[in-house]
């Protein structure tokens, strides 16, 4: 159970990779698009729902501690790197 809860926060932090990105494009000059915003977001939660279902097909007794790992990384992730992006983006 302990090592699929380090793989589930595995693949949270894999799964905001996209996200990162287009938030490291957003605190520098560049401006992505509100388009690539919306498709980092929906690749995340479609990597990440397609690799519970894994989980869920293979052994459905270990989804919920699988899924909450790597729900919970991605957020908390998300979250600090948007906060920072905020932070750091010029204004103006």
């Amino acid at each position: 159970m302990t090592l699929l809860v380090i793989l589930g926060v595995a693949v949270g932090l894999l799964a905001a990779t996209p996200v990162l990105f287009v938030l490291h494009q957003a605190a520098s000059t560049n401006r992505p698009s509100m388009a690539a915003g919306l498709g980092s977001i929906l690749a995340s939660f479609f990597g990440i729902q397609l690799v519970i279902l894994a989980v869920h097909v293979a052994d459905a007794t270990v989804t919920l501690p699988f899924g909450a790992a790597a729900a919970i990384s991605f957020l908390v992730v998300t979250t600090i790197a948007g906060l920072v992006a905020w932070r750091r983006a010029p204004r103006g």
